[in-house]
């Protein structure tokens, strides 16, 4: 009786993958690490010099930011921001909403945020997950899961911190009703 059990379970999972698999519902190979946010969420992020930054650089100098930029595994700039005028501080907060140069949200998978500073570049890897889709080829209801493999901090070097800036809905289509009453005096 436990080798039928242990023949569906085994069943179960083989289709399940085979399935996701042949529907495209598969998720890529992580990076070594990484955050996850969903395609209905906005990346808000900022710049951190520790205080260990200051004592092995030697500086008092806080470094400044020039802009930041969104790419793809491959090094495919899908988003720039560029400061118009003189660098930011390092305490600015930025955000990306997801969206691309052409105006559409970017497809899940892996990319890179890249803050142009004073001092070099700092990145950190970021997997965008689907959130809105209800139904993957053959499993509705299937959501990807989206499961950070946090970065480590550098010692003595810049990095930054994200979190979720906003969330959205899936659906673009809103309806509005406003009803206006008016209370009249008669004469």
């Amino acid at each position: 009786m436990r080798s039928i059990g242990f023949i569906v379970l085994l069943s179960v999972l083989a289709f399940s993958v085979v399935s996701s698999a042949q529907c495209g519902c598969g998720v890529p190979e992580p990076a070594d690490c990484y955050l996850a946010f969903k395609t209905t969420e906005t990346i808000a992020f900022k710049l951190i010099a520790p205080v260990d930054y200051f004592e092995m650089h030697g500086t008092t100098v806080s470094p400044q930011i020039f802009g930041w930029r969104a790419e793809t595994w491959d090094g495919t700039v899908v988003r720039t921001v560029m400061f118009p005028g003189e660098p930011r501080s390092r305490l600015e907060v930025m955000e990306w909403d997801l969206y691309g140069e052409d105006g559409t949200i970017v497809p899940p998978g892996d990319y890179r945020i890249v803050v142009m500073t004073t001092d070099g570049e700092v990145t950190y890897p970021v997997r965008i997950v689907e959130a809105c889709r209800s139904c993957c080829g053959c499993f509705c209801g299937y959501s990807a899961l989206a499961c950070d493999v946090p970065c480590c901090i550098p010692l003595g070097e810049l990095y930054l911190d994200l979190w979720v800036g906003e969330t959205r809905r899936c659906s673009g289509l809103t309806i509005n009703f406003n009803f206006v009453f008016e209370c009249a005096t008669s004469p």
